[in-house]
C-alpha cells in the first residue's frame, strides 16, 4: 500500500491558472476542448468540455468502468501519456487513485463538462491528451503539450499552510474486476488498456 492523494486537489494551495483552451477533438457532431486548468504544487486540474448540435442520450463523460444509464450514451474515452511513457486512463479498471482522478461533472444531451485532477505533475519534455468517443464516432486524437508551462507555473503555486493528515490515504492494491468495454482495435486505447491489465 502507498501513500497518495486521493480524489482531490490541494486543500492548503493557491494553484496557477495556465492559460491553455484548446480543441481536443472536432466533428460535425460533436466537439471536445480543454478549458479551466489550473496547476497546483503536485499535479493538474482541468476541465473537458463536450457539445452536440443535437441529441437524444445523455453525454456520459464520467468513465473509470461506471455504469452508464438506459438514457446514456457510449462512454468517452480520455488518457494521458507523459514523456517517460507513464500512462494514467479512464478506461474501465483504471484506479481513480492511479494518478488520474475523475472529479464533478454534468452531462445533458447537448452538453456536457467532466473535471479531473492529474497528479504527479508531467515530466520534462512535452505529454500528451488522448482522446475518443466511439459512440459518436469521434476517432482517437493526440494533443501534446509543453510541459515546461506546466512546472514553471507550479513553482508560483502558494502554499498557505502544511498540508492536512487527512488530505493522504492508503491506496488499496486490488483491483475489482472491471466491466468490458469494446475498445477502437489497433489504437493507443487498445495499447493502454492492455497495459493496464498486464
Amino acid at each position: 500500500m502507498t501513500g497518495i492523494r486521493f480524489q482531490s486537489t490541494p486543500e492548503n494551495e493557491i494553484p496557477v491558472s495556465v492559460p491553455v483552451d484548446t480543441v481536443l477533438a472536432r466533428t460535425e457532431s460533436l466537439v471536445l476542448w480543454l478549458t479551466d486548468v489550473h496547476v497546483y504544487s503536485c499535479g493538474v486540474e482541468f476541465t473537458i468540455q463536450a457539445r452536440r448540435p443535437e441529441s437524444t442520450v445523455l453525454l456520459d463523460m464520467f468513465g473509470f468502468g461506471k455504469p452508464g444509464s438506459a438514457k446514456s450514451s457510449g462512454p468517452f474515452l480520455f488518457g494521458i501519456e507523459y514523456a517517460d511513457g507513464t500512462v494514467f486512463t479512464n478506461l474501465p479498471g483504471a484506479r481513480m487513485t492511479d494518478g488520474l482522478h475523475g472529479g464533478a461533472g454534468r452531462g445533458g444531451p447537448l452538453t456536457a463538462d467532466k473535471t479531473y485532477f492529474l497528479q504527479p505533475l508531467p515530466p520534462p519534455k512535452r505529454w500528451s491528451m488522448i482522446t475518443a468517443w466511439p459512440y459518436f464516432g469521434v476517432p482517437e486524437s493526440r494533443t501534446d503539450l509543453d510541459a515546461a508551462v506546466f512546472a514553471e507555473a507550479a513553482e508560483r503555486v502558494e502554499t498557505l499552510w502544511p498540508e492536512p493528515v487527512h488530505a493522504l490515504v492508503e491506496a488499496p492494491d486490488d483491483r475489482q474486476q472491471p466491466p468490458e468495454l469494446e475498445l477502437p482495435p489497433g489504437g493507443w486505447f487498445e495499447w493502454a488498456g492492455r497495459r493496464g491489465v498486464e
